[in-house]
């Protein structure tokens, strides 16, 4: 039990997230701006992916094994920020633009 793969995308981490705290389907959907047979479609994809037979488990599953995944997956994204930040400051000079984008454009909306 609780041994189903992780590997969900982040619309799918985020209705998990949901599931576990106890949303329904319709506050799920008007949370994420999503209609809601959208919604069960994710959770049909959650539960395959995740080996879980329903929203109960999903839950169990996401507070033992997928909020530490989540967090690790969060984790990446603010150490890969900070490896992009040091980059952009290391450089020399900053990037040139084109002459182009430099030149004024004549818009004609008539043709």
């Amino acid at each position: 039990m609780l041994t189903g793969n992780s590997d969900l995308t982040s619309k799918e981490w985020a209705i998990t997230a949901f599931v576990s705290r106890g949303s329904t389907n319709a506050q799920i959907a008007a949370s994420i701006h999503a209609p809601e047979p959208l919604i069960k479609d994710y959770l049909r994809s959650i539960l395959q992916k995740t080996g879980c037979w329903n929203r109960t488990e999903t839950a169990l599953w996401y507070l033992k094994i997928g909020v530490e995944q989540e967090r690790r997956f969060s984790d990446r994204r603010v150490v890969n920020s900070k490896i992009c930040d040091e980059r952009r400051k290391s450089r020399r000079h900053p990037p040139e633009r084109s002459r182009r984008a430099n030149e004024q454009h004549d818009i004609n909306l008539d043709e």
